[in-house]
């Protein structure tokens, strides 16, 4: 049987993943603790499925099967962090948490349904689901409190989150239902491959945390008068690049707007109508502008340019210089250099 070793074995993947939050320097400490608490809940629901399937001890299930109840929304509130100020935050804290205490006391109630409880936990999956994934359609620029630069990968590792509880949901139905036809030794098989799934599950998210350790577009939609949109748009860029904005690499959508004297989503919605991009993508535009300028004009290091202009780390500089100018920065600096000691001749 490999659920004991397993479960215990995901717990200290997502206890991991916990501390690693304490690292992500580039997010809020309240989006640090949001996601230090969910990973700590995920952590101790694996070590409970643990105790009670590799020891048969029942004294902690109500614990067990409760939990799922507080880890669907601490995914929410945790991606609502990155979203929206402290202050709305806050009324949101209040709101999901009185939800999950209700909620949790509705499991005890002594109602003669088969299947009740599980139907609460599965509810509960669902609605949230459903609320990350209107938050997904919002696109990266939706994290108006991180750094522009990691809209994507937030963008990402929501998705990541939103999978992840789609497949939690759909075990829990089929573990639920081995168990009401008392197959329990094959449900004691499904909860091993899931927590095999989950541990895989883990791995993607900490290969995303590094990113963030370190350091497709919403559409137009009625952005109103597109003269007032282009004006947006060429105030944002004044700030950033005459001004020297684009150097804050801990730069996020809701400074830039507030520097702009307009709410986040009115300027979100100016840059993606007139220019096509995100606003992290409209900011990356205009510090790989100032990189290539510094890399025409000076014989600095690369790793200096690229924390001058604002990158939080090296691989994605590298990576997006590519993909606008077609080489890498140093490729870019010597062909630069070849043609002003060889000029064309006309």
């Amino acid at each position: 049987m490999i659920s004991i070793p397993v479960s215990f074995l995901l717990a200290a993947a997502f206890l991991g993943l916990g501390l690693s939050t304490l690292f992500w320097k580039s997010v809020p400490i309240v989006s640090r603790l949001m996601f230090l608490g969910l990973f700590l809940l995920i952590a101790l629901e694996a070590v409970l499925v643990g105790v009670r399937f590799a020891y048969g001890n029942f004294a902690f299930v109500a614990v067990q099967r409760a939990l799922p109840v507080w880890i669907a929304p601490a995914a929410y509130l945790a991606f609502c962090s990155l979203a929206e100020p402290p202050a709305k935050l806050g009324r949101r804290v209040g709101f999901n948490g009185l939800a999950a205490i209700l909620v949790t006391l509705a499991m005890y109630l002594r109602v003669p349904v088969d299947g009740y409880a599980d139907g609460l936990i599965a509810a509960s999956f669902i609605v949230y689901t459903v609320t990350l994934v209107r938050l997904w359609r919002d696109g990266p620029d939706r994290f108006s409190q991180a750094p522009t630069e990691l809209g994507s990968n937030l963008h990402r590792l929501l998705l990541a989150a939103i999978l992840l509880m789609v497949a939690t949901l759909l075990l829990d139905g089929v573990i639920a239902y081995l168990f009401t036809q008392d197959r329990r030794d094959t449900a004691a098989t499904a909860i091993s491959l899931a927590s095999l799934l989950f541990l895989a599950s883990a791995l993607v998210l900490a290969v995303i945390s590094t990113h963030l350790r370190r350091s497709a577009p919403r559409g137009a939609g009625d952005t109103g008068n597109r003269e007032e949109a282009s004006g947006l748009v060429a105030a944002a860029r004044t700030l950033l690049d005459e001004q020297g904005l684009y150097r804050d690499q801990g730069l996020t959508l809701t400074r830039l707007a507030r520097r702009v004297g307009v709410p986040d989503r009115d300027l979100s919605r100016a840059i993606n109508a007139v220019t096509g991009m995100n606003v992290s993508q409209f900011v990356n535009q205009v510090r790989l502008e100032a990189a290539a300028r510094q890399l025409e004009s000076t014989d600095d290091p690369v790793t200096r340019i690229q924390e001058r202009a604002g990158f939080l780390t090296r691989s994605n500089f590298y990576r997006e210089f590519q993909r606008v100018y077609g080489e890498t920065p140093g490729n870019y600096r010597k062909k630069l250099t070849g043609l002003r000691e060889h000029p064309r001749e006309d």
